[in-house]
């Protein structure tokens, strides 16, 4: 923690200026590995919600695309809990440092119930499983929904603005404290790109971070005029339908 807190005051790390410089991020991942999972497992604490997995189960979901995942434990919860899962970063840090873990005897990655890594890194978790709860990722866990496995994994590299890049479709997108950090001029651009990605009974979930926010202070997400704009219903909307495209604006502070 006294080693994470230097720097951080150091500007040690810091996030990059420029948010589609790849070489930048995996610098920056590298730097939070070398630091330990402390700032990584404050935000999956803010980013829990025991409640998300039983509405995913509710909503049909199987697909699932987690934008700008960095070292987030949220895909692997997720494939844990039985969805396809896509983790997409621009770094290819996350994704090697998954795949370092589940090689290596000593990490407890290693230990997960693995079926098969397909050709192209997929990891297909076997089904039905009772998994040591130590082994599985903290955020979204609940008594109603443990972990069981039979999801998958894989894990992608690119800019979430090249379409070309995860195109989908899939039932569930989940941008976390990501497209806040892009150039205001472009919010609506990004958001439309990766609505794109959604088929047409989907759920898309943009959370914003406001480290700053203090109470009593106004609070309005990024994305609020585009949702208005957008043909996406927000959650608990009085006329939320089964074939709805729904979206969850989210906040965390502090």
């Amino acid at each position: 923690m006294t080693a994470w807190l230097a720097a951080m005051e150091s500007g040690e790390l810091m996030i990059p200026s420029d948010v589609h410089d790849r070489e930048a991020w995996n610098g920056y991942w590298h730097k939070q590995i070398a630091m330990g999972p402390i700032e990584q497992g404050f935000n999956d604490a803010m980013s829990s919600d025991p409640t998300l997995v039983a509405l995913l189960h509710r909503r049909g979901a199987r697909k699932i695309l987690c934008a700008g995942i960095g070292l987030s434990s949220e895909s692997l919860a997720l494939a844990l809990h039985g969805f396809d899962v896509t983790s997409l970063d621009i770094s290819d840090v996350p994704g090697l440092a998954f795949h370092a873990g589940i090689g290596d005897p000593a990490h407890p990655f290693s230990r997960l119930p693995i079926q098969t890594v397909k050709d192209d890194g997929t990891v297909i978790f076997l089904a039905d499983q009772v998994i040591d709860p130590d082994l599985c990722p903290r955020i979204h866990g609940s008594e109603e929904y443990p972990s069981r496995g039979g999801g998958s994994l894989s894990h992608s590299t690119g800019d979430l603005v090249d379409p070309e890049v995860c195109p989908g479709p899939y039932d569930v997108l989940i941008e976390r404290r990501t497209v806040q950090l892009f150039p205001e001029a472009e919010h609506e651009a990004a958001l439309n790109g990766l609505a794109a990605r959604l088929g047409p009974r989907a759920l898309f979930i943009s959370h914003q971070h406001l480290g700053s926010w203090r109470p009593g202070q106004p609070r309005r997400h990024f994305a609020s005029d585009w949702l208005e704009a957008s043909d996406f219903t927000p959650e608990g909307a009085s006329e939320v339908g089964d074939t709805a495209r729904v979206a969850r604006l989210q906040f965390s502070t502090g």
